[in-house]
């Protein structure tokens, strides 16, 4: 995975982050996986098809994900891992997605990208070798996975 391709995904991940006023984003550790999967509460993934093809996921505890979904929807706290906290975090990474898309294509790269899949357990994805970088912020951790092939 060439880091020119890598960066317009973190990018937009601090951008998006920053549009919903969380500032303080700490990039705290990154890990190369010999695949792709994801191991906390809740996580999402979208697929990737195109000249790069692979799996981007967003992978959080439960409590991180509840206060995201409550920055998100203007402080409407929800107690559950509800179906309004799984779309809200499907949408930031959407949200994600299509800004880094919109960035990879002055570089000549084509992208497609699917609709979120919301997963409440540790999954595997698939057995592409993956970058995960763990995001402290002031909801709480973050591992954000980028997998892909071009």
């Amino acid at each position: 995975m060439d880091v020119q391709y890598i960066n317009p995904f973190l990018e937009a991940f601090t951008k998006t982050l920053e549009q919903l006023g969380i500032m303080d984003i700490k990039k705290s550790n990154i890990t190369k996986k010999n695949k792709f999967y994801v191991n906390f509460d809740l996580s999402t993934v979208i697929s990737m098809q195109g000249t790069i093809q692979g799996n981007i996921a967003l992978s959080m505890p439960k409590d991180t994900a509840q206060k995201l979904a409550s920055t998100m929807m203007m402080n409407m706290s929800s107690s559950n891992i509800d179906d309004m906290v799984k779309s809200a975090i499907g949408e930031l990474l959407s949200i994600i997605a299509g800004t880094a898309s919109t960035m990879l294509t002055s570089l000549g790269i084509s992208l497609q990208i699917s609709p979120p899949l919301v997963l409440l357990e540790p999954s595997d994805i698939n057995s592409l070798e993956t970058l995960a970088i763990d995001f402290e912020t002031q909801l709480g951790k973050i591992e954000f996975n980028i997998g892909f092939k071009m």
